[in-house]
């Protein structure tokens, strides 16, 4: 077997151009690196709003019925152009609205239908109280866990004399609302 070496012409000079770019790559990519990635930051919420994440297990429960709720809600709406009414809601075995063990755990709550689409609880063992827009496309959960709000908001009328709530009135109310992970993505920028 034969040996032979082979001796670069620049004496081993193309490792420091090679460990050069590498370097310049990293340093560029490093730079780049904000500018390319989705800011997931915080969001700042209104007062009068709250995110789900920040909710205590027991209220979860409550929301995610109201949410599957919401659907079939806005279903029935658009089956029968009315909306539902508290007993139509029970006769379907559509939780929270039906009385069963869990409507006897999660407090009991009697619902009233407040305005078209808009349903509210009145807690019988529990103190939180739950309101559920339907009115909208999007669900709109509001709760009130001191109490504090008021029963009936103040309603106004549209021209065609069905009640539109507004945010507004829900705020003025003392009502909390619950935002959810896709309404804050919506709302941000995506690359």
């Amino acid at each position: 077997m034969i040996t032979q070496s082979v001796i670069s012409e620049n004496r081993g000079h193309e490792g420091y151009w090679i460990a050069f770019l590498c370097a310049l790559i990293l340093i560029v990519g490093s730079l780049l690196l904000p500018f390319n990635s989705v800011h997931d930051g915080h969001h700042t919420l209104a007062k009068h709003q709250v995110f789900i994440s920040d909710l205590a297990p027991p209220p979860l429960a409550m929301i995610a019925d109201l949410r599957l709720a919401h659907e079939e809600i806005r279903y029935l709406y658009e089956t029968n152009q009315a909306w539902p009414e508290i007993a139509q809601l029970e006769e379907g075995w559509l939780a929270p609205f039906v009385k069963d063990k869990s409507w006897d755990h999660q407090g009991k709550h009697q619902w009233l239908l407040v305005a078209p689409g808009v349903y509210q609880s009145e807690p019988v063992t529990d103190g939180t109280r739950y309101l559920l827009n339907s009115q909208g496309q999007a669900v709109d959960i509001w709760f009130d866990q001191a109490q504090q709000a008021s029963l009936l908001p103040a309603l106004a009328s549209t021209e065609d004399n069905a009640t539109v709530l507004s945010t507004e009135q829900f705020i003025d109310a003392g009502w909390i609302q619950v935002i959810f992970s896709d309404d804050v993505e919506e709302t941000a920028h995506h690359h």
